[in-house]
């Protein structure tokens, strides 16, 4: 890829990143229009949510005509170049509905099936136009004009790690005894726009990210790599073990997926410092969940099955 293309497409993001930063600024803490989305009816959407998209996705094709998008709040388009923008509008509804501020916004350029260039915006305390943390591949890593660097950090078993992770993460995966003695102390924020950001600026010394959606953890992936950092993979029906990531991995889709194909990706990450990444790697597994797949499989069979088997009435 060319650098000078490269340089053009990530200044753009960056500039795009904080127009629709200043729309979610201007909505915060406002009255709002909710509708929700997703099979349940859980994940709430916003006004906010919806403003950021339009000027997003009109800024992109006015800048861009040819190349494609990728939005998580109204699909995908197709494009005549290799390069496909990946946005989420707002990451972190949830807590922004909330008056928290820690949410964002994620932009990621993708040539074919390689993060190219990513800007998160994200709110500070110290900026109040927020932060836009940035990179392209083989340019570093910068959260605004400072270039960042996580190649400094000493091992996990020296110092004591700080890392963020789901919710549900304890029950999601088994450990090993040493990861286990040493996960250090873990976070939830609800927001994989700030957690991404504050990796990639070394707060955190690793991030999970389990099953995750191409838009929520594409940025993060250069951000971290491009800061020195190291990111480790499961993708693919059948992935057993992490492995370094190179790129976006789709069955049947080549080096050259389509919008529609990347828009399906999902996979499980682990990123961070270039040590903390791989030693988490290496000392946790999924657990089975065999009862839930099986009962998901019936679901999909007949689907007037209520979500989830009832619970058992206590004794």
């Amino acid at each position: 890829m060319d650098d000078r293309q490269l340089r053009e497409i990530e200044s753009a993001a960056v500039e795009f990143a904080y127009g629709a930063g200043r729309i979610l600024l201007d909505h915060f803490r406002k009255p709002l229009r909710i509708e929700f989305k997703g099979r349940d009816n859980r994940n709430p959407v916003t006004d906010a949510d919806y403003a950021a998209d339009a000027y997003l996705r009109e800024a992109i094709a006015q800048r861009f005509p040819d190349h494609a998008i990728i939005s998580e709040e109204t699909g995908s388009t197709e494009a005549t170049s290799e390069f496909t923008w990946i946005i989420d509008p707002l990451d972190g509804t949830t807590n922004y509905l909330h008056g928290l501020p820690v949410f964002g916004v994620i932009i990621t350029v993708v040539a074919g099936d390689r993060p190219a260039a990513a800007a998160i915006f994200t709110p500070s305390i110290r900026e109040p136009q927020g932060v836009v943390t940035h990179a392209r591949t083989g340019g570093g890593a910068f959260a605004g004009e400072e270039q960042l660097n996580l190649r400094t950090e000493h091992a996990p078993e020296v110092d004591r790690m700080l890392g963020a992770v789901p919710g549900a993460f304890l029950r999601m995966f088994r450990f090993d005894k040493a990861v286990r003695r040493r996960l250090g102390d873990i976070r939830t924020f609800g927001s994989t726009a700030y957690e991404s950001a504050m990796a990639a600026q070394g707060v955190f010394d690793y991030l999970v990210f389990n099953h995750s959606h191409i838009w929520d953890v594409a940025a993060g992936v250069l951000l971290v790599q491009e800061a020195g950092g190291a990111v480790m993979c499961k993708q693919g029906r059948n992935a057993k073990e992490w492995r370094p990531f190179d790129r976006f991995v789709i069955e049947g889709a080549g080096d050259s997926p389509t919008a529609a194909q990347l828009r399906n990706w999902r996979g499980s990450l682990i990123m961070g410092a270039s040590q903390a990444a791989p030693f988490i790697a290496n000392g946790i597994t999924h657990r089975p969940y065999r009862v839930r797949r099986a009962w998901m499989r019936l679901k999909q069979r007949l689907p007037n099955l209520p979500t989830r088997p009832a619970p058992k009435p206590s004794p």
